[in-house]
């Protein structure tokens, strides 16, 4: 009876032990960050987490992170599918090196409302090494020495988002981007430019940068954007730009089409091309493609 009595225990012990080790890996569907949060919290609803890192660490994959107030919550990478919401406050991310945002998944993520800044001496907004499907909605994206979101690998849609003060405000060399209703202002270098891939960007503007839509090896397709006070509004180094219904106007050159490269749009007079401007190349048909 006694060895039954110890044996008993010890499988309760057991018992108790692999309990508790399910409890320290538990993990939440649902995280929140606040101001007030500390690290050490579980990152619930009753007890917050300080930083996207923490939170990203104890959330599900699926999983959602919610900021519950107005402040500045740390630069982080993301290696899981995750849904990342800041409604209705302003909260963003200061990085003064590196990236503001690493995303490396083969996941989903969905960020909105997120405000990044680079101060002059960070290098990329959003580095995007590998993701399934991004989503990036409601985002102010500014002051990066690179770029503001450089897109390598996976899909993205952004909407309703303005990248301004960078070097490149979105820089493709891979992968699949929408934009829609996007402001690209005062980029050095390119507004938005697609290197590799395929890019489309509808409603958007791209102004006082360096040159605005850009096309350098991949393929760029614009549908009522507006291209102003540029060097360059449209340029096509390598690759295929199409446009339709689109303003260009006053930009140094309106466009400028390099030897192996091709522009056209549905019809050069949809899109309004104002005096003033200059030109360089020649536009070609637009091969059936509006």
């Amino acid at each position: 009876m006694k060895k039954h009595g110890f044996t008993t225990r010890v499988m309760n012990c057991a018992a108790l032990a692999l309990i508790f080790a399910f409890t320290a890996q538990a993990q939440n569907n649902r995280s929140f960050v606040a101001t007030t949060g500390n690290d050490a919290n579980t990152c619930s609803a009753s007890a917050y987490c300080r930083t996207f890192t923490r939170a990203l660490a104890v959330t599900n994959s699926g999983g959602e992170i919610v900021v519950v107030n107005s402040g500045g919550y740390g630069p982080a990478t993301i290696t899981q599918a995750v849904v990342i919401t800041a409604i209705g406050i302003d909260a963003s991310i200061t990085a003064t090196s590196g990236n503001a945002l690493t995303i490396n998944t083969s996941g989903n993520v969905t960020i909105t409302g997120l405000n990044l800044n680079g101060g002059g001496t960070a290098n990329d907004g959003v580095h995007v090494q590998g993701v399934g499907f991004l989503r990036l909605y409601n985002m102010q994206i500014q002051g990066f020495t690179s770029d503001g979101i450089n897109l390598t690998a996976g899909s993205l849609t952004l909407n309703d988002s303005k990248i301004n003060d960078c070097n490149n405000g979105l820089y493709q060399t891979g992968g699949v981007a929408y934009v829609r209703n996007t402001e690209f202002d005062n980029n050095l270098t390119f507004g938005a430019y697609s290197q590799g891939g395929n890019m489309t960007i509808a409603d958007s503007s791209a102004h006082y940068n360096g040159d605005g839509f850009v096309v350098g090896g991949g393929a760029m397709v614009l549908d009522n954007d507006r291209a102003m006070f540029n060097t360059i509004g449209m340029l096509s180094v390598f690759g295929t730009l199409n446009f339709t219904g689109c303003l260009i106007a006053g930009n140094t050159y309106a466009y400028d089409v390099l030897p192996s490269s091709t522009m056209a749009g549905s019809s050069p007079g949809t899109s309004l091309i104002t005096p003033g401007q200059m030109t360089s190349g020649a536009l070609s048909a637009a091969q059936g493609l509006f």
